[in-house]
């Protein structure tokens, strides 16, 4: 993308110039700064796209249409996400956005803290939103790796989003009965429009984003398009099976015994997605872990699972591991997904009853 080049300074300078003078808030500066990181989100996922297209080629990878699909859902849609957090925290950061608007806006760090003044520490509050952790923590809760699996105008950061935070958060005088929900609705979209010109740039990053990754699927034609339509409608466990498991042989998932160096970045992002053991796992598998719990055996997540080796009886008398029946119920997970999307690449379908 020849960053950093003779090429790109006119770009580079104006956009150093504009970043120090978001703080101003001043419209114009923000929809100039807005549309130059939108212009290089835009270019970055094309190039990922191309380049990806090139490597699996050269793998020898079929049919096309799979292949594409793929380099989409697991190429340019990561690298959608990765960007648009860094670009969304560079431009908060840089706007010197108010602490109280950000907080009740997008903040999803203790929504009831403030009905019980009298238990919280004197904390001198900063008046400008930190660009530190918390805040990188914030926006990856805003911006799941599913962020793009559903439409919506301005995403996490739009307005009409506005409307499911309110679900979540509805502020201390909705819960004190002192507003009605559809009033809350009306206070967090009012102070949406009071807070720009930075959400307004937030929510057109997203739908930059967005836009691009649809244009993508677009071009993929009816079997593209038809995959991803089965695809979002997997159990998110299922997806992110089939996303670390997969192969570049169409229609395979690779094999227990060769999987181990992708083990850790699969579990960290079940984790990560809030997916709990407890409520996914089925079966023996689950007997397991409930047996294991009983015992009084800390296990909250994926990887103290796939950590667990002790051996443990269940009522049939067979002996079992939480590793083993762990890694059958994500290769299961996987191979279901697999199946699905199969059924579109091999061009099979299902006859209809006869009657």
């Amino acid at each position: 993308m020849s960053l950093g080049s003779t090429s790109r300074s006119a770009e580079d300078s104006l956009r150093f110039i504009l970043k120090r003078r978001l703080p101003r808030m001043d419209p114009e500066d923000h929809v100039r700064y807005i549309e130059l990181v939108s212009s290089r989100i835009v270019e970055t996922l094309r190039s990922v796209r191309d380049e990806y297209r090139k490597h699996l080629e050269a793998q020898g990878c079929t049919p096309l249409a799979e292949m594409y699909w793929v380099v989409i859902r697991y190429g340019v849609k990561d690298w959608a996400i990765m960007t648009l957090r860094s670009a969304a925290f560079d431009y908060v950061a840089a706007s010197m956005v108010s602490t109280a608007q950000w907080k009740e806006l997008f903040d999803f760090s203790g929504p009831f803290n403030d009905l019980l003044p009298q238990l919280q520490p004197a904390v001198a509050a900063s008046v400008i939103v930190k660009a530190d952790e918390k805040l990188e923590e914030t926006i990856r809760v805003l911006l799941p790796q599913s962020a793009f699996d559903q439409i919506l105008t301005g995403g996490p950061f739009g307005r009409d989003y506005q409307v499911y935070l309110a679900r979540g958060l509805p502020g201390r005088t909705f819960l004190l009965a002192q507003e009605t929900f559809p009033d809350a609705i009306d206070r967090r979209q009012a102070s949406w429009d009071a807070a720009q010109p930075w959400t307004e740039g937030l929510a057109r990053l997203f739908d930059a984003a967005q836009e691009e990754i649809s244009s993508q699927y677009d071009a993929l034609g009816d079997d593209g398009r038809e995959a991803e339509a089965r695809f979002v409608q997997l159990p998110e466990f299922d997806r992110i099976a089939h996303k670390h498991l997969m192969t570049l042989a169409p229609g395979s998932i690779v094999e227990e015994a060769a999987a181990k160096d992708r083990w850790p970045a699969l579990l960290s992002e079940l984790d990560q997605a809030g997916i709990i053991p407890g409520k996914t796992l089925q079966g023996v598998a689950r007997k397991t872990l409930i047996a294991l719990l009983r015992k009084n055996i800390k296990i909250t997540n994926w990887q103290e699972c796939y950590a667990s080796t002790m051996r443990i009886s269940l009522e049939d008398g067979m002996t079992r591991t939480l590793r083993r029946e762990v890694t059958h119920a994500i290769h299961n997970a996987a191979k279901k997904a697999a199946y699905q999307l199969e059924k579109v690449w091999s061009g099979r379908t299902k006859s209809p009853r006869k009657r």
